[in-house]
């Protein structure tokens, strides 16, 4: 008797390329989309927007600001300075007469910190400690506007400008308040702050397109 042939003249079955490449790109795209919804959870992209934190940033730059973070001595941070008004309880960040919503600066000093300027140069005490010590800020560009002692109080931050001869920020205003700051950038957004834009542009474009 002869054995009848199951398996042997069975045509393997074969899918189309065009089938594989759907499915790795329907893969990678929901894959895309669940990571940015997560991403989107803690980091918000902000634009930066006027040239006072040359020439670390630029305007036009994108970046990511942390919202979880706690902001430290020499962060770069996104504040919310809608409540800060003068004597005649108009905005004390105006640009072009009109207010401003948020700023981008650099933190210099926190709570129990003393802080002046001298001759242009920045002299930090910090909380604890006993003496004076000139700041080393690589960061800053141009010549910082000299201001007399200034002793932060609980929940304060002293915040400036990279770019000192333009930039209007603590110098002028006083500390600001610590629970103002809405978000912290990341070393790694200042530095991939180029690829970041493209990446923000694009989604813009896109978006844009619908």
């Amino acid at each position: 008797m002869t054995r009848p042939t199951l398996l042997a003249g069975r045509d393997k079955k074969s899918f189309p390329l065009f089938t594989v490449i759907a499915t790795i790109l329907i893969a990678v795209i929901l894959a895309l989309f669940f990571f940015e919804m997560w991403f989107l959870e803690r980091f918000t992209p902000v634009c930066v927007d006027g040239n006072s934190m040359l020439s670390t940033l630029q305007s036009g730059d994108w970046l990511y600001a942390d919202a979880k973070d706690t902001p430290e001595r020499g962060d770069v941070v996104i504040v919310d300075v809608k409540e800060y008004v003068n004597e005649y309880g108009h905005p004390l960040f105006q640009s072009g007469g009109q207010p401003i919503t948020f700023i981008i600066k650099r933190v210099i000093a926190t709570e129990g910190d003393e802080i002046f300027c001298e001759n242009h140069s920045v002299w930090l005490k910090k909380r604890g400690e006993e003496a004076f010590s000139r700041l080393n800020e690589p960061y800053a560009q141009g010549k910082t506007p000299d201001f007399s002692m200034v002793s932060l109080k609980e929940g304060e931050i002293f915040v400036m400008g990279d770019n000192r001869e333009v930039s209007y920020d603590c110098t002028e205003t006083g500390p600001l308040y610590f629970r103002s700051v809405t978000g912290v950038i990341p070393d790694w957004a200042i530095e991939y702050k180029g690829a970041i834009t493209v990446w923000e542009s694009f989604r813009n474009n896109f978006r844009d397109l619908f």
